[in-house]
């Protein structure tokens, strides 16, 4: 991995206007993005992922802005970038996001083969038509779309769900971004057509030489496709590691609850847990550890202040009093510290 980050997110802190009061969806929120790793970014939702990560792109909502902290890339701090005129320096040439529904990412009344045109033309400056088409088709073939000159000129409602998926990924990649943002890329679709797009994205970011961050909820596609790991929890990142340290070592309670609740664990006949209690409410301040009222064995301290990171390895670090040296003595629960085994055993 390489020294230097390639994108450096300090202390970010996003905010919502919402009827009047204000929202602060991201809260001091910090994160180093290396080249050509693959970091998947996991957590509940409404924890923040995808309002974290459309951040580094200007897709925020209108009634959201960066007041705080910086994002740096290529030299430049893009918490500080106002205009459509500067992001459009940065979003779909150095930085590209697959949504996670591909109906509401394409437009139903164009031709695909079109919509990919409108992506190369605007991120790469080509103008002329049968070089704009030629590019095209030859992005719906690298993405694995068959009989692409026919497919070229039929509408969205004409593919599948999994054949969609791959349009938006073509238009995303069409400019070979140093950056790719998949948020939720195969929610909508069958498991077998799920690992035809992670295998078709796996290879698209080798051939491509990207980088690539994961937005999800399912930790079984984690454990298959990611390098790195940050779990979000309530507008922050709580634990970061590489995936064995977040699956087998992992140390603030919320990653421990998001790993006992794995489907693949389950035993047959019984409840598999749940995260008792709801994610606080973002409109007011929050004091202490955010996942202290949720959490049965909170020390007296998470109600009072917030910890800070603490290193469990050069590459891990997980923002909980339980590491402090002067917390009481907690163990792992034994689920965790048994899961390498029962991983083993399911796979």
């Amino acid at each position: 991995m390489a020294k230097e980050p390639i994108l450096s997110a300090k202390d970010v802190v996003i905010q919502f206007s919402l009827r009047g009061k204000m929202l602060t969806a991201i809260r001091k929120c910090s994160l180093d993005l290396y080249e050509g790793e693959t970091l998947a970014i996991v957590g509940e939702s409404g924890s923040g992922k995808s309002v974290f990560t459309k951040s580094f792109l200007g897709m925020l909502d209108a009634n959201g802005k960066i007041v705080g902290g910086t994002i740096e890339y290529d030299g430049h701090d893009l918490a500080k970038y106002t205009t459509e005129k500067e992001w459009m320096t940065i979003r779909g040439k150095k930085i590209s996001m697959v949504m996670q529904d591909p109906m509401t990412s394409l437009n139903p009344l164009k031709k695909v083969g079109k919509q990919i045109e409108e992506s190369i033309s605007l991120n790469q400056g080509v103008k002329k038509g049968d070089q704009l088409k030629k590019m095209a088709i030859e992005m719906l073939e690298k993405v694995g779309i068959p009989d692409p000159e026919r497919r070229y000129n039929q509408y969205p409602h004409e593919f599948s769900g999994g054949m969609r998926q791959r349009v938006v990924i073509a238009i995303a990649v069409a400019c070979h971004p140093q950056i790719l943002i998949c948020d939720e890329p195969t929610t909508a679709l069958d498991v077998t057509i799920q690992a035809q797009i992670l295998n078709l994205i796996r290879s698209l970011q080798s051939e491509l030489k990207m980088t690539v961050i994961y937005i999800t909820h399912d930790l079984g596609v984690v454990a298959n496709v990611a390098d790195r790991v940050a779990v979000m929890y309530a507008g922050q990142i709580v634990e970061v590691g590489n995936v064995d340290e977040i699956f087998y070592d992992a140390w603030h309670p919320y990653t421990w609850a998001l790993l006992q609740a794995l489907p693949q664990l389950g035993v047959k006949g019984e409840d598999l847990p749940t995260i008792d209690g709801t994610p606080p409410n973002l409109f007011n301040q929050i004091k202490g550890d955010a996942f202290a009222p949720r959490n049965k064995q909170a020390l007296a301290i998470d109600f009072e202040e917030e910890p800070p990171f603490f290193d469990v390895s050069p590459t891990h670090k997980a923002k909980t009093w339980y590491l402090d040296p002067r917390a009481p003595k907690i163990e792992q629960p034994h689920s965790i510290r048994t899961l390498r085994e029962k991983m083993r055993g399911r796979g």
